[in-house]
């Protein structure tokens, strides 16, 4: 097992980098420090091994072909440096901090991959935005970003500050957006409205027209019984009642004369005095139901002709629940719900217009704050232009131009106002003298383009912050004098922000305060890739490697860069 750790210096942004059993490294652990970090080492001896781990660290995605093979897992962690915006960040999610931000990805071969800030384990959505302004990677697909006009704006706000107003303007867009989805939406619901109205109308006037109550289908149903078993109940409560109470020998009679006897009894025997109140109860409640029959009898309807209202009514009621029930009490809800739609319709008229006021007003303000942002980015423009080219100048690019250009409509109105604006922001670039300046994309070759991203960075570093930046390839396309040129600027450059860079020339090798060489080795059966620091005679040794041809005058000219 190799294990190399580097001496930390403290108060940098990326304090270490840690790897185990990522693809060719066993384990590593990389301590950083502030100024320029230079890496180097044979093509395959992992320098892009590394670039992918720090992807990683920045949100990229995770692959199984990054676990070492005949592992389990794979381990990536960084340590950052903590600053006051980064403690409330991770504050608000929930995650405690002191003075160090920890960064832990898992790459697993079973199983979904976990992401670690502090032992919490966070989303990767929420890991790109912890990092975003911590750490970037400037390598292949960053230049080409800068072949995409759409990604020109972005960097001309951040050189000028102007990420709050361009918040500012992405908020209103949004709101209006949805103003005006709100506004389509009552403004189709107010042409069907006449129809609709019709419509809610007639139901209402139909169930108003028959007013049913609650309960009332019941209560009719058991009157239709009552009136069909009319006679037949006439005639049992005749004979009941003549058999209590009005028929000679009724029970009446009877009971009125046990009553007699058992009075004389209770006068003989005292203790038949409570038998004696509870016959003359039975007496009593006998007589009771006998003229409630007859009150019941007396009561029963002899007019017919109420059967077919009440069939009628009950027919009426069914088929008002059939369009609006199951119940009653549904037709009722239902009719509460008509008037709750008639004066939604009513005020439907309002709200359009209410909408229309507030979206007019939402408008004047994105106009306004557009053209303030425009009126900005135009003196950003001017400024980033200037910087470049004064980057260029120090890049073996006098001869060149470079121009952001911003274009705007003069007299806009708020539908040519997207989220991040009115500006179409694009590069343009001149390689030669005496030649048009034209979109970078159309002219720029791989090495201009590449110390134009450079000289973007320089800028951005002096104008916006001190994120640690990552160059991997900033040396692609270029020959030995610019490449000395590049180094002096990647050195100026890490007087602003942390710096570490992943290079195939000596000339930027020995501009570096800290150089750390990678190294494949066979281990038994197994290929590792090893990381050391390198300084003294080991150091000039590196550049003699990376200088080749004849060794003595390799050393040599090493020696010198290294002075």
């Amino acid at each position: 097992m190799v294990y190399n750790k580097i001496l930390c210096v403290p108060e940098i942004m990326l304090l270490e980098l840690g790897l185990e059993n990522f693809i060719l490294f066993e384990r590593v652990s990389l301590c950083l420090s502030n100024g320029l970090t230079v890496l180097t080492g044979e093509t395959g001896a992992g320098k892009s091994l590394l670039v992918q781990a720090l992807k990683l660290i920045l949100g990229a995605r995770a692959d199984l072909q990054q676990i070492r093979t005949g592992t389990k897992q794979a381990l990536v962690q960084a340590v950052f440096e903590a600053s006051p915006e980064i403690r409330g960040q991770l504050e608000d999610m929930g995650i405690s901090c002191d003075d160090e931000l920890v960064i832990r990805r898992t790459v697993p071969r079973t199983g979904k991959g976990r992401i670690y800030v502090n032992g919490a384990i966070i989303s990767l959505q929420d890991l790109r935005q912890v990092v975003s302004g911590l750490a970037s990677l400037a390598g292949q697909h960053e230049y080409q970003e800068l072949l995409r006009r759409e990604k020109h704006g972005p960097w001309l706000d951040r050189f000028s500050g102007l990420g709050h107003e361009v918040d500012r303007i992405t908020s209103l867009y949004q709101e209006i957006k949805g103003l005006q989805t709100h506004l389509q939406k009552a403004t189709a619901a107010k042409e069907k409205t006449a129809e609709e109205v019709d419509r809610l109308r007639q139901e209402a006037q139909e169930i108003d027209r028959i007013a049913p109550k609650p309960g009332e289908e019941e209560r009719l149903e058991q009157e239709l019984k009552v009136l069909k078993a009319a006679e037949a109940l006439r005639t049992l409560g005749d004979t009941c009642y003549k058999t209590l109470y009005a028929d000679k020998g009724s029970i009446q009679e009877k009971l009125a004369s046990c009553m007699q006897d058992l009075k004389r009894m209770a006068g003989l025997d005292s203790t038949l005095e409570k038998t004696e109140k509870e016959l003359d109860s039975v007496v009593y409640q006998a007589g009771e139901v006998a003229w409630t029959i007859r009150e019941y009898i007396q009561g029963i309807p002899t007019d017919f002709s109420k059967l077919e209202q009440i069939e009628e009514r009950i027919y009426v009621l069914r088929e008002l629940k059939r369009h609006f029930g199951p119940t009653i009490e549904d037709v009722l809800v239902y009719r509460k719900d008509i008037e709750t739609k008639l004066t939604a319709i009513y005020e439907s008229s309002d709200r359009i217009e209410n909408l229309k006021t507030k979206l007019e007003e939402k408008e004047k303000r994105l106009v306004n704050a557009a053209l303030d942002l425009s009126k900005k980015r135009c003196q950003g423009a001017k400024k980033l232009s200037d910087a470049i080219r004064a980057e260029l100048s120090d890049l073996k690019l006098a001869k060149t131009d470079f121009m952001v250009d911003v274009e705007a409509a003069e007299r806009p109105i708020a539908s040519d106002v997207g989220p991040r604006g009115l500006d179409k922001v694009q590069f343009l670039f001149s390689p030669n003298v005496g030649q048009p300046l034209r979109p970078l994309a159309s002219i720029a070759s791989g090495g201009e383009l590449s110390r134009v991203m450079l000289a973007l960075r320089a800028a951005l570093a002096k104008q916006a912050g001190i994120e640690t930046i990552i160059f991997d390839e900033i040396d692609a396309g270029i020959g030995g004098e610019i490449a000395e040129k590049v180094g002096f600027k990647l050195k100026a450059l890490s007087s602003f922000s942390q710096v570490i860079t992943i290079t195939h020339f000596p000339q930027i090798a020995a501009r570096g305060d800290h150089h750390i060489a990678l190294e494949k080795v066979v281990k038994g059966d197994k290929t590792i890739v090893i990381i050391r620091e390198v300084e003294g005679n080991q150091r000039i040794e590196e550049l003699t490697r990376m200088l080749g041809g004849d060794k003595e005058t390799a050393r040599a000219y090493a020696g010198k860069l290294l002075r």
